[in-house]
């Protein structure tokens, strides 16, 4: 768990995708958008640029179907699109409260 959760790129991908419902569908590429804002302080579309195109990479490489390995989302690699499943939301709430604890090193 603490690997699948190790990476920034692919925590922030959870935390984002959570806020919708499940069944709903979003492109890879405005996903890309946001975490390229997100990890460079900049929300302006900039497809193209270096920084964009790194995330819209590693997602579609690495991090999008390893969620889906997981049953999280369902990742269509031809639509390059994803469908958010009902368990994502628990998976997020259950990694935020790991991540608690393993950073106070407090327990629960």
């Amino acid at each position: 768990m603490l690997n699948f959760l190790g990476n920034r790129r692919r925590l922030l991908t959870l935390r984002y995708l959570a806020l919708f419902e499940p069944g709903t569908t979003i492109e890879v590429r405005r996903l890309a958008r946001v975490i390229q804002g997100v990890e460079t302080e900049n929300a302006r579309k900039n497809e193209g640029t270096a920084d964009y195109e790194s995330a819209y990479n590693a997602l579609i490489q690495t991090h999008l179907p390893k969620i889906d390995q997981r049953g999280l989302i369902q990742y269509d690699e031809r639509r390059k699109a994803v469908t958010v499943e009902e368990s994502l939301e628990r998976h997020v709430v259950l990694s935020t409260i790991a991540q608690f604890v393993l950073s106070t090193g407090s327990s629960v």
